[in-house]
């Protein structure tokens, strides 16, 4: 018994469990927070376009959520829920800087030297 506990102590936490559905934050208290940070910085503070912007990236995001790799959500997931700061905007970028839905940017490999290239 005392082996079993110390074999499961020893494994860590379960992993994280990613849903289909985009995840729940509360928009409003995150941008009266943001508002009072606004204020307390000298900036105009109006948590409405903050609250617009949440729910404009909330919208895109359960357009796409069921498109994207799970890998990616799960990484984007953790980092934008994570703390006290949880926003829809954060984990779009996210999403976006990981690039998943764009293989064909990827740069394209530069010519061996002594090779030429067009316009050369």
């Amino acid at each position: 018994m005392k082996a079993a506990l110390l074999a499961l102590s020893l494994v860590g936490q379960p992993p994280v469990q990613i849903s289909d559905s985009v995840p729940n934050f509360d928009i409003k208290s995150l941008c009266a927070d943001v508002s009072v940070d606004d204020k307390a910085s000298g900036l105009p503070q109006d948590a409405s376009k903050c609250v617009s912007d949440e729910a404009v990236a909330r919208q895109q995001l359960n357009s796409i959520w069921l498109t994207v790799p799970a890998g990616p959500r799960e990484s984007c997931e953790l980092m934008a829920g994570s703390g006290q700061v949880q926003s829809y905007v954060e984990l779009l970028i996210c999403l976006k800087m990981i690039d998943w839905d764009s293989p064909s940017t990827v740069p394209s490999q530069r010519p061996k030297q002594g090779s030429k290239t067009p316009g050369n």
